[in-house]
């Protein structure tokens, strides 16, 4: 994705919230002190939104990524302008959007350290009840099964960085608002196994996603040997585990945003 840093961050679901990242950006030479090219890898609902409201937000956080010699790289989320998102130009796997800030195609692989890694954005709005089609909901929200099988035929892969959390991760959550339609709590579910499939067939090592809204480390036995380490993001305005500063060369977790992930 760019020349192999030694430490990146790891940003869960921003939102469109300018405040909010550009207060994490600001922080890049601190977080990341002696990196030539301050990067942020961001875990989708990112921002990407029509209107003005949605340009402005990217040219400030393009701008402020210019003023701290950053970059940024983000897979999409279930919330994003995803026709803009198509109509970008793809160089080498990556949408650029800003001259700072690139969208990772689904299925775009890139290795650092002798890793390889793999972006697979999307997920499911369980509010697209609450949602119109073409002004704030997409169907291209969701990995498709062609996905599915590009991703999986091209091979294992060491690190899986995802918007949705895989099915084999069980979380345990509040009955759901009577605005989420039932189809929806189906089609999500159908998602989470369809994101498990790709787990399965390329098996890594590491996986990190957003989307949930929790900050949790877990480590599942899979017949990788190692097993797979999985890192859920926090969102904006989080407390605690909305980001971390990760070691790519070590895959160690160096510091956790706030008081910390839950180790479960």
């Amino acid at each position: 994705m760019t020349s192999e840093p030694t430490r990146i961050v790891v940003a869960g679901d921003w939102h469109g919230n300018t405040a909010w990242a550009l207060n994490l950006i600001r922080r890049l030479p601190e977080l990341l002190p002696g990196e030539e090219t301050p990067l942020v890898l961001q875990l989708g609902d990112f921002g990407v939104w029509p209107g003005p409201r949605g340009d402005k937000y990217l040219r400030k956080l393009d701008r402020i990524l210019g003023d701290v010699g950053g970059v940024l790289g983000f897979v999409d989320g279930n919330h994003e302008w995803f026709p803009a998102l198509e109509q970008i130009p793809t160089v080498a796997g990556k949408g650029w959007l800003r001259d700072r800030i690139w969208h990772l195609r689904r299925g775009h692989r890139w290795t650092w350290h002798d890793r390889t890694w793999c972006a697979l954005g999307g997920a499911v709005s369980l509010d697209k009840a609450m949602r119109t089609e073409g002004l704030d909901w997409w169907p291209q929200e969701e990995i498709t099964p062609a996905q599915v099988h590009h991703v999986a035929h091209d091979g294992p892969v060491d690190v899986l960085v995802t918007h949705e959390c895989p099915a084999a991760v069980l979380h345990e959550f509040p009955a759901p608002p009577s605005w989420w339609a039932a189809e929806d709590l189906v089609r999500n579910t159908q998602h989470r196994v369809r994101l498990q499939t790709v787990v399965d067939e390329v098996r890594p090592g590491w996986l990190f996603h957003g989307h949930l809204h929790r900050g949790y480390h877990r480590h599942l036995p899979t017949p990788r040997e190692g097993g797979l380490h999985v890192h859920g993001l926090d969102a904006d305005r989080a407390a605690a585990g909305a980001w971390l500063v990760l070691n790519v060369q070590t895959m160690e977790v160096e510091q956790i945003h706030g008081a910390g992930s839950v180790r479960e």
